[in-house]
C-alpha cells in the first residue's frame, strides 16, 4: 500500500543520560531531503541520523528536531579554590591597613575575584548517547510512519475513485464510436445532397470518404493503451510503497494518450468524455504529489 509523504511523529527516551525527545516533520517533496537541528553535544551524530532515516523514508523533505535534558544539568558543576581565597583576603586586609580605608572586606568582594571560584561544563561521553538517541528516532519514525500510511490509505481509496471513472468514460467512449461513424455516414450523405442538388449520390463513394473517416478517427489503439496504463497503475498502487514516481509516470502516459482521442474525435459527445477522463488525470496528478 502506498505512503504519503506528509506526517508527524514524536518519540522520547528518558534514561541514565537524560532525556532526548525527537520530533520528525515530513512534507513532500520530489527527492529525498533532511533538514536536521541537533544540539551541539549530539552533532556529531548528523551523518548517522541522516543515514539511519534514510533507510525508512525514501521520498520527501523531512524536519528533524532533536533535543536533550540531562539529569545533570541542574547540578552547577563549579570548584572553590580556598587557598587562593585565603590569600587574597590576607593582602587585601594589608591593602586596606596600608590606605587605612574602613570599608568592611565582606564573602560578596572577595568570591568576585578571579579564580577563586571556577565553573566548568561537565564532558559527557556523547558517543554513549546514540543508542538512546536511535531508540528516540525509532520511536518517532515509527509514529510518523503509522500517519504516513492512514494517509495513503485515503489517497490510495480516492485514486481508485479515479481509476473507476475513467473506466466508466472509456465504456461510454466505446459506445460513441460506431454511433459516430453512422452519425458520420448520415451527415455527409445529407451534405452531399443538399450542395451537388442529387438526389441518390454515389454510394461508393460516400463509403470511401466513410472509410477515411475511421481511418483518421480510429482510436481504439489508444483506448487499448490506456486500459493497460489504468491495469498498471492499480497494480502499482496496489502492491507497491514506494511507488509515487512511478504513478506519476503512468498518470502522464494516460495524458498523453486521452489528448491523442481527443485530437482524433470529431465527434462532441467523445470529446465530452475525453474531457472528463483528463480532469480526473489532473486530479490524480496533483494526489500523486504527496505519494511516497
Amino acid at each position: 500500500m502506498i505512503k504519503s509523504m506528509t506526517g508527524f511523529g514524536k518519540g522520547q527516551l528518558v534514561g541514565e543520560a537524560g532525556t532526548i525527545t525527537v520530533e520528525l516533520r515530513s512534507l513532500n517533496h520530489k527527492y529525498f531531503d533532511i533538514v536536521s537541528r541537533l544540539p551541539n553535544h549530539l552533532s556529531i551524530f548528523d551523518d548517522k541520523v541522516r543515514d539511519y532515516i534514510k533507510k525508512r523514508i525514501r521520498r520527501g523533505r523531512i524536519n528533524l528536531s532533536v533535543s536533550w535534558e540531562s539529569k545533570e544539568k541542574a547540578e552547577s558543576l563549579f570548584s572553590l579554590d580556598l587557598n587562593l581565597a585565603k590569600r587574597y583576603h590576607r593582602e587585601l586586609l594589608k591593602l586596606k591597613r596600608g590606605l587605612g580605608l574602613r570599608d568592611d572586606l565582606g564573602l560578596t568582594q572577595i568570591v568576585s575575584l578571579p579564580e577563586v571560584i571556577t565553573y566548568e561544563q561537565k564532558k559527557d561521553n556523547a558517543r554513549e548517547l546514540w543508542p538512546c538517541l536511535k531508540k528516540a528516532i525509532e520511536r518517532a519514525l515509527y509514529k510518523l510512519d503509522r500517519m504516513r500510511q492512514a494517509e495513503g490509505r485515503r489517497l490510495s481509496q480516492d485514486l481508485l475513485k479515479r481509476v473507476k471513472k475513467i473506466c466508466y468514460y472509456l465504456e461510454n467512449i466505446e459506445k460513441q464510436l460506431p454511433k459516430a461513424i453512422e452519425r458520420y455516414r448520415k451527415n455527409l450523405f445529407r451534405k452531399v445532397k443538399a450542395f451537388s442538388g442529387i438526389k441518390r449520390p454515389n454510394r461508393d463513394r460516400i463509403a470511401e470518404e466513410v472509410a477515411l473517416f475511421v481511418r483518421n478517427s480510429d482510436v481504439s489503439e489508444e483506448l487499448t493503451r490506456i486500459k493497460s496504463h489504468l491495469k498498471a497503475f492499480h497494480t502499482a498502487l496496489r502492491n507497491q510503497r514506494e511507488a509515487g514516481k512511478e504513478l506519476d509516470f503512468i498518470a502522464q502516459e494516460l495524458f498523453r494518450e486521452a489528448n491523442t482521442v481527443g485530437a482524433k474525435s470529431a465527434s462532441f459527445r467523445i470529446s465530452r468524455w475525453v474531457i472528463k477522463i483528463k480532469s480526473q488525470i489532473e486530479k490524480m496528478r496533483e494526489q500523486l504529489q504527496n505519494v511516497e
